[in-house]
């Protein structure tokens, strides 16, 4: 008789290759790893050196989120001093600035709860209830713990468009050039970080043959 598969636990990736792709960036996203194996034993030092970790990445989200913040609220309140080379009183560099402030102002509401709660609840000594929690109550906690950075990323690029758009109107060549380096810049960024994303932890052909001749 065939042996059926170990039943799926709500912290553990579902079998799904569109869904663990799902899986693994939102806990990357949420709490810095591919995965939640660290939830089997919350007991260990392992744990604990998470909890400081992931406390350190909030509050670092939340003094980034307040910068964006700050520098959204500049535009949004105050007139370009010399507008030809930098008119975001523009509508739509405007729109882009009040989007910026908006998710950049959630990001740092959301991120102060958390850390709050977060700090909170992992100071108890028995925390093994995360690994007993049935899958929407994994996914609704992962989505929570990633809220802050997701909307500190849609504030961080908002700005960077509302500040392209009011460089590139400007009508000066130079700030033009400048403008365009800078995307290029920041999409080579986003290309490189993605690259990165898929190459760290790629388990190699000649570590798998190592291994293999090694066992044998």
């Amino acid at each position: 008789m065939p042996i059926n598969p170990s039943p799926e636990t709500g912290y553990q990736a579902p079998n799904n290759p569109i869904l663990r792709l799902a899986f693994k960036i939102l806990c990357v996203i949420a709490v810095s790893r591919e995965s939640l194996d660290h939830w089997e034993d919350t007991k260990k030092k392992e744990w604990k050196d998470h909890v400081s970790i992931m406390v350190n990445r909030f509050q670092n989200t939340n003094i980034t989120a307040g910068l964006v913040l700050a520098t959204a609220t500049l535009f949004l309140s105050s007139v370009p001093p010399i507008e030809h080379l930098m008119a975001y009183n523009f509508s739509i560099s405007y729109i882009f600035a009040m989007v910026s402030f908006g998710a950049a102002l959630l990001s740092v509401i959301s991120g102060s709860a958390v850390l709050v709660i977060y700090e909170t609840s992992t100071a108890h000594k028995d925390m093994e209830t995360l690994k007993r929690m049935p899958r929407h109550q994994v996914i609704a906690l992962l989505l929570w713990l990633a809220y802050p950075s997701v909307c500190l990323s849609i504030a961080s690029c908002c700005l960077f468009v509302s500040i392209f758009i009011a460089c590139f109107w400007s009508g000066n060549s130079t700030v033009n050039t400048i403008t365009v380096l800078a995307c290029l810049a920041f999409l080579s960024n986003g290309g490189l970080t993605l690259y990165v994303f898929s190459v760290v932890g790629e388990k190699r052909v000649d570590d798998q043959k190592s291994l293999t001749h090694t066992s044998c």
